[in-house]
């Protein structure tokens, strides 16, 4: 008999561990937005009511939406960024009334300005439905071993980029006299903070002289990117880039440029 109670306590147990779980991640959730969806309209908009400062050490990995009084059938949805950026992600679930939906981000979203809902909703005697739309955050970041440029590469100038701008420009710091005895073979583009799809650069020399290099790489934070100068360049004036950075919980990134100089001898 004692053998038996054991057992069945055992059973309750287990059976209490993803109840609990389940628990624990709810606690977590942050509550973006809701909305009261009627039965005439099929398309509605939830405005996130947080400034860029409140997303600024935030992210979130998956969407939430929990349905009150009503069942709604979810057919897609929009997520609108406060850079006018838009995303859209098929759904097509039932969400019963009383019960939650998660939607998978596919990676780390942040600075979401609105959710556009497209859906379909029963009348019915319970009323409209409330959708309440939850947050659950993307882990901690663990932060990459930072990289160190070694000491002969020279710093050529950086720049901090935001997910608002795609193409920025990094005026070089040194006068054309600096440049006379330097040549590089390499630009060499450390990034910091925040990850870099940088997609080509141009540079601009002092006399006028531009060159485009398509790169189409991400760079992590603390990682870098290294493009070929095909040959000994000097006397730039300019780097140009244009880039693409997603929104996250880092905020901007910071883009340093750093020439690796040629061999003596070779210019």
């Amino acid at each position: 008999m004692l053998r038996v109670g054991g057992l069945l306590a055992l059973c309750l147990m287990v059976l209490a561990l993803p109840a609990q779980a389940q628990r624990d991640r709810d606690d977590d959730l942050v509550l973006l937005g809701q909305k009261t969806v009627g039965f005439l309209v099929d398309r509605d908009i939830i405005k996130i009511n947080q400034s860029e400062d409140w997303f600024r050490n935030r992210a979130f990995r998956s969407l939430h939406f929990a349905a009150e009084r009503n069942d709604l059938h979810l057919i897609s949805i929009r997520l609108v960024y406060l850079n006018g950026y838009k995303e859209d992600l098929k759904v097509d679930r039932t969400i019963r009334a009383g019960r939650q939906l998660p939607v998978d981000l596919r990676g780390e979203r942040s600075y979401l300005r609105e959710i556009e809902m497209v859906y379909r909703s029963r009348p019915s005697f319970r009323g409209q439905a409330v959708i309440k739309v939850y947050g659950e955050p993307a882990p901690r970041p663990i932060r990459p071993p930072r990289f160190e440029p070694p000491k002969n590469w020279e710093l050529l100038g950086e720049k901090s980029v935001g997910f608002r701008v795609d193409r920025d420009v990094i005026n070089v710091k040194h006068p054309e006299n600096w440049f006379r005895d330097r040549g590089f073979r390499m630009l060499h583009f450390v990034v910091e903070d925040n990850e870099v799809h940088l997609i080509s650069i141009r540079i601009v020399y002092f006399n006028k002289y531009t060159e485009t290099i398509k790169v189409n790489r991400d760079v992590r934070p603390g990682g870098h990117v290294a493009v070929d100068l095909r040959g000994d360049r000097s006397y730039l004036r300019q780097i140009e880039m244009v880039y693409r950075a997603e929104p996250s919980r880092r905020g901007n990134a910071t883009v340093k440029v750093y020439g690796e100089p040629a061999p003596r001898g070779r210019r």
